[in-house]
């Protein structure tokens, strides 16, 4: 990594950088760190829909355990079901104040960010996230405890849940009030997701996001 760990005197100081110790080896040999942001997907984002998410266990899995599967994919259905029919419905009466946490679909370059940020945990429940911006790419890093190998000891290592190109991020939109901490990110395709962000972070993504 190209950035020194301490910006030399006068120089302002690395966004983020109390977050270097945990994530510096995931930026690439040559790449250099521009800032990290940590924030939180907004509240008013859904989990994914299964069929959007990646199955660790695989198909084997499944084969292997037959019937029991079928009770337990018949079990996390009605538990989407009775999710969307009681906090979907308070979703849906908050959105009409503070508008939609994700728009586009699933299969949206915004959908796509979604997923992989819930991606940290094996129930696609994760809302935590840190943006590293760097001369290449903004790396999406996170801890959880859907990593195959991973130990109980070390699942809240940082690692890498997926990458943009700075060219998908095309805008970034501050929509603070006195009740909410949002903030929208704009994709190239149109699409939108929700962030809940505070005001540091949000003056560092602001800065380091799209010109």
């Amino acid at each position: 990594m190209s950035h020194p760990a301490h910006p030399p005197y006068g120089a302002p100081p690395l966004p983020g950088a109390q977050h270097l110790p945990e994530v510096a080896h995931l930026v690439a040999p040559g790449e250099q760190l521009r800032g990290i942001v940590d924030t939180d997907l907004c509240d008013l984002v859904r989990t994914p829909p299964r069929r959007y998410r990646k199955d660790p266990s695989g198909r084997a899995a499944e084969t292997a355990f037959g019937c029991l599967f079928v009770f337990v994919n018949l079990a996390e259905y009605l538990a989407d079901l009775v999710e969307d029919c009681t906090w979907g419905l308070v979703r849906s009466l908050r959105r009409l104040f503070r508008g939609r946490g994700l728009t586009g679909g699933w299969q949206s370059q915004a959908g796509r960010f979604v997923i992989a940020v819930r991606s940290a945990d094996r129930d696609y429940d994760n809302d935590d996230v840190l943006l590293l911006f760097t001369d290449r790419r903004i790396l999406l890093v996170g801890s959880g405890d859907n990593t195959p190998g991973r130990t109980f000891d070390d699942h809240r290592a940082k690692r890498v849940l997926g990458e943009l190109p700075h060219a998908q991020l095309v805008r970034v939109e501050p929509r603070h009030t006195w009740v909410s901490l949002r903030a929208d990110l704009h994709f190239a395709d149109g699409s939108r997701a929700a962030l809940d962000i505070g005001e540091n972070d949000l003056a560092a993504l602001v800065a380091l996001g799209p010109r």
